[in-house]
């Protein structure tokens, strides 16, 4: 039996892959940094190792006889500056490289995100040659150091590939879903733009078995878009996933050179004044779902053999 390590196993994607793997003949073993994360890991099937990303004994007790390493964990804070998330994203992906080569990991699977590309402007079909060196967040930024070196460490010995979804939501969103939610409920959601711009999104489904994808086969050293398929308006699919939840969305808009301005000056309050948690408006908030983002997947279709495993319709169908 084939075993793997997974990094951020107890997590919104790390939950949906666990049994993927499982189902697939995999034995499984996963960092659990808490007895919360222990136990939805077990619960799940697999092994926990205890220890955190910084725990280099947890790491090496995790990658021992691993064939390949899934490496989930980070930190998803578009607000968050770029100093505060870089021993999450960067110094744990070197330890847990050097772990894993260390150990004669075989292959090395890293979860991306299409906003390594993010640049503050719209984005049109844009495939892996497209770079951007004006990553406008500290997520983003932290995503592409920590991408470049797990490509970078590619070899024969060691194949590594980068997987990079858009936003990622499906049942059990921990993250897109409640903000939404509490922002309806406050009676803060508003359209940005008027919500009719395209993004590409990614059912967390889709992105487990593009994962698995990567591990089976592909070229070492690569970054790989993923997507649902077709593009979709920003404000009809937030309208249908928070109906999924029974709520509907008013149609209330803010223009774009507004929403700016009214960022910049929350961002300069909170930071000024250290207050917690984010901003009802921030700049990234902006970027992600303010401006058209569209990427292409092609290369992973035809490398990998990838294909929209569940559809929009279907992925929504399951959260009623």
């Amino acid at each position: 039996m084939k075993k793997v390590f997974v990094t951020g196993g107890s997590g919104f994607v790390g939950q949906n892959l666990i049994p993927l793997l499982i189902e697939k003949g995999f034995s499984v073993s996963a960092l659990a940094r808490s007895q919360k994360a222990i136990d939805k890991i077990e619960k799940l099937g697999a092994k926990a190792v205890k220890g955190g990303l910084d725990n280099k004994q947890a790491i090496a007790d995790g990658v021992k006889n691993a064939e390949a390493v899934f490496h989930l964990a980070a930190s998803m804070d578009f607000f968050a500056s770029e100093k505060a998330l870089y021993d999450t994203q960067v110094v744990a992906t070197v330890l847990l490289l050097e772990e894993a080569q260390k150990a004669g990991v075989a292959n090395f699977v890293y979860l991306s995100a299409a906003s390594v590309i993010m640049n503050g402007k719209p984005i049109k079909n844009a495939d892996e040659r497209f770079v951007s060196d004006n990553l406008t967040d500290g997520y983003s930024r932290t995503k592409l150091a920590a991408e470049k070196l797990v490509l970078q460490a590619n070899s024969t010995q060691f194949r590594t590939i980068a997987v990079r979804p858009p936003l990622i939501w499906g049942k059990g969103d921990p993250n897109t879903l409640p903000a939404i939610v509490e922002a309806v409920k406050k009676g803060q959601m508003q359209f940005i733009g008027g919500g009719l711009q395209k993004i590409v999104t990614c059912n967390v489904k889709n992105v487990c078995e593009a994962l698995f994808l990567a591990e089976q086969g592909g070229a070492g050293g690569q970054a790989y878009f993923i997507t649902d398929g077709e593009p979709v308006v920003i404000k009809d699919f937030i309208k249908r996933y928070v109906g999924t939840q029974g709520l509907d969305i008013p149609d209330k808009a803010i223009s774009l050179g507004v929403a700016k301005i009214m960022a910049s000056v929350m961002e300069f309050i909170w930071r000024t004044f250290h207050l917690k948690g984010h901003p009802p408006l921030f700049k990234a908030m902006i970027n992600t779902l303010g401006l058209e983002f569209v990427t292409n997947d092609t290369k992973a279709r035809r490398e990998l053999g990838y294909k929209s495993f569940v559809t929009v319709d279907q992925g929504l169908a399951a959260m009623k």
